[in-house]
């Protein structure tokens, strides 16, 4: 099976109405040709309506939709060659497996023998090879969303939309489809936009990741530049465990500092201009190193002192809730056979690197 020639989408200021509501508020975003890009938000956050726009079944209020630079305002959804699952992973009741999957190859005018072939490969990525003669009546909905999954990837398209498309599976087998897909890409596969909550496995297998909220693009970007450097409030707290202290930054003379509202004290040292103003400072679990004994803070590193409220088992780690003058913070520890564990109630020193910091607009 010949992989597609994956496409370039551009996608400039796209507004988008359903019965009059806006659901996408000037959307830009651009998806390299061969990426997975995960179109990441909540129930109602526009994802949906982000990849029917795409396609073609929704109309744009406003802005423009490109593929290979080419502008698709008044293409019709069936001359773009965009291939859509839709959450409701339908599919023709009256064909059986192998008949549904055919359709879209059949369609592109591929000879019988390629068909078969394109048929065969697409159930055996889904794991149904074995079910080919079945109707759809006859399957369970977690195998039905497989076909449908199958069907989409057989038409072979430039560019893939995936709205949901591992929500009716078990997380082993959600799991292990995610891999497959991820493998397909970086050898050579489509262009693909997988629409789903799932943070964490956005951050795993995708190039890019679009986060939505309430029809606006929160970030876009690489899965490390949203975990380490986010945008906002919202895209911080999207992607697991942060520490979050609301305060306030203040000049010191020509040095600027943090004052949190539990009175916590950071240094500043980042080279951008700085104002006065509420924000919030922002590091993750890892930031955090203990202190005391052998282990001492190096030059520059910020001190602090709490205690350990909470313990999280998490395998080859260990998550502690640490209490830091009122707010409880999290900081990951690896389990070493050498080192003693610590307990709930322990006092602990803890060091921070400043340039670990980040400030958030409020």
């Amino acid at each position: 099976m010949n992989a597609p020639h994956p496409a370039s989408l551009e996608l400039r200021g796209v507004h988008a109405s359903i019965e009059r509501e806006e659901v996408l508020h000037g959307i830009d975003i651009d998806v390299l040709p061969g990426e997975l890009c995960f179109v990441l938000g909540a129930g109602g956050a526009g994802k949906s309506a982000l990849l029917r726009c795409i396609a073609g079944i929704d109309t744009l209020t406003a802005g423009h939709v490109c593929i290979d630079g080419r502008n698709l305002g008044g293409v019709a959804a069936h001359r773009r060659n965009i291939a859509l699952l839709p959450q409701s992973y339908p599919l023709w009741p009256n064909r059986n497996v192998a008949e549904n999957v055919a359709f879209a190859p059949r369609q592109h005018g591929l000879l019988r023998g390629a068909v078969i072939d394109r048929v065969e490969a697409e159930l055996g990525f889904v794991g149904l090879q074995e079910f080919a003669d079945h109707l759809p009546a006859q399957l369970t909905a977690a195998q039905r969303q497989r076909v449908a999954l199958a069907r989409t990837l057989a038409a072979d398209s430039p560019i893939c939309l995936l709205d949901e498309p591992f929500g009716e599976q078990p997380a082993r087998l959600r799991e292990r489809l995610l891999q497959l897909l991820r493998r397909r890409q970086q050898h050579g596969g489509q262009t693909m936009l997988l629409a789903t909550r799932d943070g964490d496995c956005a951050l795993r297998f995708a190039d890019r990741i679009v986060l939505l909220h309430n029809g606006e693009l929160q970030q876009a970007g690489a899965p490390v530049e949203l975990y380490d450097n986010p945008a906002n409030r919202f895209v911080a707290e999207y992607f697991g465990n942060v520490n979050l202290i609301d305060g306030e930054i203040e000049l010191v003379g020509e040095q600027a500092m943090f004052r949190g509202r539990n009175g916590i004290v950071i240094p500043l040292f980042d080279d951008a201009p700085v104002r006065p103003r509420e924000a919030t400072a922002m590091f993750r679990p890892y930031d955090l190193r203990i202190v005391g004994g052998k282990r001492v803070p190096t030059a520059g590193q910020i001190r602090l002192s709490g205690r350990i409220e909470l313990i999280e088992f998490l395998g080859t780690d260990l998550r502690y809730g640490v209490d830091l003058a009122g707010t409880l913070v999290w900081m990951d520890g690896a389990r070493r056979d050498n080192e003693p564990l610590l307990n709930v109630g322990d006092r602990v020193a803890l060091a921070l690197e400043p340039t670990h910091i980040r400030i958030l607009e409020r």
